[in-house]
């Protein structure tokens, strides 16, 4: 069996919390050993599946980005915005509608 190689390649969509959590899974299993076919195979999914998180395309199903990540000994979670970040979102919120007299 070879080992994984450390190739990085282009993304393949241009959101970047997408972009990284792909980069993250596959810095994952590259410090694993593992090649992208063993683990998608594990994980139930294709390894062009498995390519396309990796690189942080759109489109893909939550249940198997969650199935990859259990592969690899994580989780996903989510974690309060800070920041830019949670000004970007307050910003998107609704503004709340002002009864006048």
């Amino acid at each position: 069996m070879s080992a994984p190689r450390r190739k990085t390649g282009k993304p393949a969509g241009d959101i970047p919390e997408l972009v990284q959590l792909g980069s993250e899974l596959a810095e994952r299993r590259r410090e694993l050993g593992r090649l992208q076919q063993d683990v998608a195979a594990t994980a139930g999914v294709s390894r062009s599946t498995l390519h396309a998180i990796e690189h942080g395309a759109t489109g893909v199903r939550w249940e198997k980005v969650q199935s990859v990540a259990r592969v690899l000994g994580l989780e996903l979670c989510f974690a309060e915005a800070s920041g830019a970040a949670a000004v970007e979102a307050a910003d998107a919120e609704p503004a709340e509608a002002t009864a006048r007299n």
